[in-house]
């Protein structure tokens, strides 16, 4: 295995694409931050000198590990990053380093639907219901098929008020706090009730059926707003980079 030099001496490991295979932690770090990266990065600042990082940048998906990060480090990692997109997965025990580069690639992968991300650097722990869902879409849509199915019939109109309701019930604690969240009269919120105890039947007076539903409209609410962004981003003139993808092994690091 090849090393890296940092300043001072520091070494940053060059490895394959695989975090569960800890060679270059093995000094025992308590904890790992994993870094997605969209492009390799180029010799890292200063404030790297003392941490040992685990680098893989080579390939089409880049990452680092960074053992027992250190407060500062995110600012030193936006320096280092010089304006390119990456993800900071969550800090985990180092054995789940694997999941935290997991989540970092997931979001990686989202952030360009997102306007204003290009060039950023984003933390999972700031999406992690974006994250959650992405990670496993078939239970999520089964999920929402499930309650949300049972409103196709109607139109996207009257199915839209449908779903507003069932969201503002639950959190505004009945129909008359509902009402006020929606800003209808009550009775329209207790017209609007009836009919959905028709569609769901009693599933609506247990809880479990409750936070299913909710958590459905939530899902259902973040996946339209993905494809709403996604639609937008394609709208949008193509833009070609000027940032060449630099190569660690010619003067890298």
């Amino acid at each position: 295995m090849d090393s890296l030099t940092l300043p001072r001496g520091e070494p940053a490991r060059r490895r394959q694409p695989e975090p569960a295979d800890r060679a270059g932690l093995r000094n025992g770090p308590k904890t790992v931050q994993a870094v997605a990266l969209s492009a390799a990065p180029g010799p890292p600042p200063p404030g790297l000198s003392a941490a040992k990082v685990v680098a893989y940048l080579h390939g089409p998906e880049p990452y680092l590990l960074i053992p027992d990060p250190v407060p500062g480090m995110h600012r030193t990692l936006v320096r280092w990053l010089q304006g390119r997109s990456a993800v900071v997965g969550p800090m985990v025990a180092r054995a789940d380093a694997g999941a935290s580069l997991r989540w970092a690639r997931t979001l990686l992968a989202l952030a360009p639907q997102w306007p204003g991300t290009a060039g950023k650097l984003l933390f999972v722990e700031h999406h992690m219901a974006e994250v959650v869902l992405f990670q496993a879409p078939l239970p999520a849509g089964h999920l929402v098929a499930k309650w949300l199915g049972r409103l196709h019939d109607m139109t996207p109109r009257q199915r839209g008020r449908m779903e507003q309701t069932l969201l503002a019930w639950p959190e505004g604690g009945g129909a008359a706090e509902a009402a006020l969240l929606l800003r209808i009269h009550p009775q329209t919120v207790r017209y609007r009730l009836r009919k959905l105890e028709r569609i769901f039947g009693s599933s609506l007076r247990t809880s479990q059926a409750r936070f299913e539903i909710l958590l459905a409209l939530k899902i259902h609410g973040m996946a339209a707003e993905c494809a709403r962004l996604r639609d937008r981003a394609e709208e949008l003139p193509s833009r070609r980079t000027s940032e060449p993808r630099q190569d660690v092994r010619h003067g890298g690091l």
